[in-house]
């Protein structure tokens, strides 16, 4: 899955948002409607998977389809346009420090290539040293990266669950 957070209009980048749906299934017909109306209010792509008897989630969505998995939280069923614009407009857009974790991140790989190209013309002990300095400088973005999304989950309080049926 991707970064789990939604940019409203005026932001910028995008997330992914999984619709789980079925042939001739006038509910995921529906969803699908919802969810390209939300399209002019968020950024998002919408990942549309078709399930099959073959699909690993088969057994748990093929009696709840539709089923919309956005950011970690799933809506089954019938589909509330209002539910899930509210639970969008909650999440919260990326930090500066998530910003800067994405960096180290692409920053560790290129030093690994960096490494791999001294390698390859023989000096092998900075091949070595660019080599761990990149995984560490990726591991630490990732930790960054990591932290900053489990900060900005929507809050799961009472009033911000939506309302039972």
């Amino acid at each position: 899955m991707g970064v789990d957070v939604v940019y409203q209009k005026g932001t910028a980048v995008c997330m992914t948002i999984e619709l789980y749906s079925k042939d001739d299934c006038g509910l995921c017909d529906e969803a699908r409607k919802i969810l390209k109306s939300l399209k002019k209010e968020f950024f998002f792509e919408l990942k549309e998977v078709k399930l099959g008897e073959d699909h690993p989630k088969f057994n748990e969505y093929f009696l709840a389809v539709p089923v919309v998995l956005v950011g970690g939280k799933e809506f089954k069923s019938q589909l509330r346009e209002s539910e899930l614009r509210d639970f969008l407009k909650n999440l919260k857009p990326p930090t500066r420090m998530f910003h800067a974790g994405k960096f180290l991140e692409a920053l560790g790989f290129l030093t690994v290539a960096v490494g791999l190209m001294y390698g390859v013309m023989g000096n092998m002990w900075l091949d070595l040293f660019f080599f761990l300095g990149g995984i560490l400088v990726f591991t630490i973005g990732r930790a960054i990266e990591k932290r900053e999304l489990k900060r900005n989950r929507p809050s799961t309080s009472p009033d911000n669950l939506p309302a039972l049926l």
